[in-house]
């Protein structure tokens, strides 16, 4: 299965205008990327977009080809009209959510799960015992962990089973996207 998210707090991102900070644009940006932020209502807003959709669709192609961590943003097109990246011959269709305190952008191959929690220190164990809740299954039946790339995945315990998820979080909040089970 393939997954992918990322949340900004757009107290935080907003903050800070980067729509004229060329040195900036141009190290995440595309000239075409760039020309298609200059024409949106909103640029401030449509940066920020377009790097949560970045992120969202470089930790599904990490998942896929199995690689360490190294996001390369100019090589992950952005079409802000379709909402979908393409990185090599791949295409990774994006799904946004936002509010006014934050923007939610994920993608996933099959029906999934969201928990978006505040930030805390301890947001793992928030995290874990909401999944329990919902699951049913037991606390001490699943731990988190990161395989030898970086990429999260949820260990039961009791068999050999391993859960694809996807972390994010940014400022105040975090969240963690996994896939639909039958517990």
């Amino acid at each position: 299965m393939i997954i992918g998210n990322d949340i900004i707090d757009l107290k935080i991102a907003l903050a800070k205008p980067r729509i004229r900070n060329i040195r900036f644009l141009s190290k995440i940006f595309s000239e075409k990327e760039i020309s298609q932020l200059a024409k949106q209502d909103n640029p401030e807003l449509s940066i920020w977009k377009i790097w949560a959709m970045k992120e969202t669709a470089y930790k599904a192609h990490q998942r896929i080809f199995q690689f360490t961590a190294r996001f390369d943003p100019l090589s992950y097109i952005c079409d802000l009209n379709e909402l979908h990246i393409k990185k090599d011959a791949a295409i990774y269709d994006i799904k946004i959510d936002q509010d006014k305190e934050h923007l939610y952008a994920w993608l996933a191959t099959e029906p999934i799960d969201h928990i978006k929690i505040p930030y805390s220190s301890d947001y793992w164990n928030d995290f874990t015992r909401q999944f329990c809740h919902r699951t049913g299954i037991e606390l001490e039946d699943i731990k988190i962990y990161k395989n030898k790339f970086g990429i999260p995945e949820l260990a039961f315990n009791n068999n050999s089973t391993r859960l694809p998820v996807s972390i994010t979080h940014h400022g105040r909040f975090a969240a963690v996207c996994f896939p639909l089970i039958n517990c």
